[in-house]
């Protein structure tokens, strides 16, 4: 079976959730900035939004470069929250863990999935699973990002960079080697300056030029290790596979109500699929949880969150039903009408030989 291989690429993610939460932002230029403290200008650039790197602006370049070449325009320069937006990051990339079969996470906004058992193989419906995941973080987030679906890890990259903002990018077996091969050999993972000017020098400019050099000719300027990476990854041949790396912090699910409600019978009972979901992704990890939080979302699109620690560490259905329930009165009761739903389960034990006097009684 064919894999299906994504890449999931938040767009100008810090300056996009600056603008999400400060709409009179969207027309300016935005940058996100480190400040050393040294002085006022003193710092790097983190992420510039796309109308900043329109007047010649990008992330890295010094502050106070950013500053001059900006001089007269109107625009914003914003101090890096990284706490704000390592939460948006955890919601966003916990919607695509609920679509698809494995997610590798490589950054606060990005990360590689594999959807080859859900699309059975085939990319008309992995074209459909990628919209689908896309529309969810826009619908849940309101934040846009650009998917990239292809056969590889490498590929798919590619394929996530080809059409920015909010692009997707499907490309097939059969139209890899010439979707590839037009391509500066820079775009390629994993090739910085120093081996993208290496290459240059012997005469290797796009990635077609990287995949007709025979691995001796570049060994004799990497090594035989980079040699076989450079020439695979240009001629598509990547079997890496995408695998979750490290231990999940939370687990998580959010739905949106058939209407809006208060009624906190109707909410469980439409909450209850995604209930059972996380209880599922918990047993099948082996893990136990200390705290549960229930997250509503009033019309006006803003958060509100009530979360109960237990006093000790369980997987037990019962309880998570019953602390959801109560916590769900809670926020009805002071915030009225939900527009959606989601519950969350989190600080978790991996192993334990009875986790709860219920289910010592099971």
């Amino acid at each position: 079976m064919t894999r299906l291989v994504g890449h999931l690429d938040l767009d100008y993610f810090y300056a996009q959730v600056e603008e999400l939460e400060n709409p009179s932002l969207r027309n300016l230029p935005v940058l996100v900035c480190v400040y050393s403290g040294r002085t006022g200008n003193s710092g790097v650039v983190s992420t510039a939004n796309y109308r900043a790197r329109e007047l010649g602006v990008r992330s890295g370049i010094p502050i106070a470069f950013a500053k001059k070449r900006l001089a007269g325009t109107e625009a914003a320069f914003i101090r890096m929250d990284r706490e704000k937006y390592a939460g948006y990051s955890e919601r966003v990339m916990e919607i695509l863990r609920e679509n698809v079969d494995v997610m590798e996470q490589t950054g606060i906004d990005e990360a590689f999935f594999d959807i080859t058992k859900r699309a059975g193989g085939s990319f008309e419906a992995g074209t459909e699973m990628a919209s689908l995941i896309k529309s969810q973080v826009l619908q849940r987030e309101r934040l846009t990002c650009s998917v990239g679906i292809a056969p590889t890890k490498i590929s798919a990259k590619l394929a996530s960079d080809f059409k920015k903002p909010d692009g997707l990018t499907v490309v097939g077996p059969s139209e890899l080697a010439n979707f590839m091969e037009p391509m500066p050999v820079e775009k390629l993972y994993g090739i910085g300056d120093k081996t993208a000017k290496a290459l240059q020098g012997a005469g290797v400019v796009t990635i077609g030029d990287l995949a007709r050099k025979d691995i001796p000719q570049l060994d004799d300027l990497f090594g035989q290790k980079m040699a076989v990476y450079l020439h695979n990854s240009a001629s598509g041949e990547d079997d890496e596979p995408v695998q979750e790396r490290g231990k999940a912090t939370q687990i998580s699910r959010i739905i949106t109500l058939k209407r809006n409600s208060r009624n906190q019978d109707e909410i469980m009972t439409q909450l209850a699929p995604a209930l059972d979901d996380v209880h599922k992704r918990v047993a099948e990890k082996g893990l136990f949880f200390r705290s549960i939080s229930v997250i509503g979302i009033l019309s006006d699109l803003s958060i509100r969150t009530r979360t109960k620690t237990l006093e000790a560490p369980t997987s037990d259905s019962s309880t998570l039903n019953r602390a959801t329930s109560e916590l769900l009165g809670a926020l009805v009761g002071e915030l009225g009408d939900l527009r959606r739903v989601g519950i969350k389960v989190a600080d978790f034990e991996e192993s334990k030989e009875q986790s709860s006097l219920s289910e010592f009684l099971r």
